[in-house]
């Protein structure tokens, strides 16, 4: 049988239907489905490289050159067990993401922080103001901001 679902909880952490949490092997294998499931519905490409791991850049359909100054945000506080499959679906409720850049640690977990690039500065300033200090999970705020 499935697991249950639990809302702002990540997939990889969702408790079993028997009330237990996911072995380590089972929960990297469901966060490895949901990235895959992100870049098939997205058509963005991920890779992993000194310690960062991207997202996008650019995306499918891009024509023209990188997106100018003052695109890109720096993403604080986020929990340490979040990825791109949480990340991207808030991300893209304020615009179209350039790319995103997942600082990564050689454990698995993101170091807590990422930096996001949009199409737009419009988009950037969007972020900035309805995503800074916006509630990921439960008494768990983001902190967003101009990237410099």
């Amino acid at each position: 049988m499935g697991e249950a679902q639990q809302p702002g909880m990540p997939v990889a952490m969702q408790p079993t239907t028997n009330g237990t949490s996911p072995t380590p092997e089972s929960a990297q294998k469901i966060t490895e489905a949901a990235l895959i499931a992100l870049m098939d519905r997205t058509g963005y490409s991920m890779m992993q490289e000194n310690g960062q791991r991207k997202y996008g850049g650019p995306p499918p359909d891009w024509h023209g050159p990188i997106p100018c100054r003052g695109c890109e945000v720096f993403v604080g506080k986020i929990p340490r067990d979040c990825f791109e499959d949480e990340l991207v679906p808030i991300l893209e409720t304020v615009g179209k993401i350039y790319e995103m850049r997942l600082m990564m640690d050689f454990s698995g977990f993101n170091r807590g922080y990422a930096f996001v690039m949009f199409t737009t500065r419009e988009d950037a300033l969007k972020a900035v103001k309805k995503l800074d200090n916006y509630e990921i999970r439960r008494a768990r705020y983001l902190g967003v901001c101009i990237s410099t």
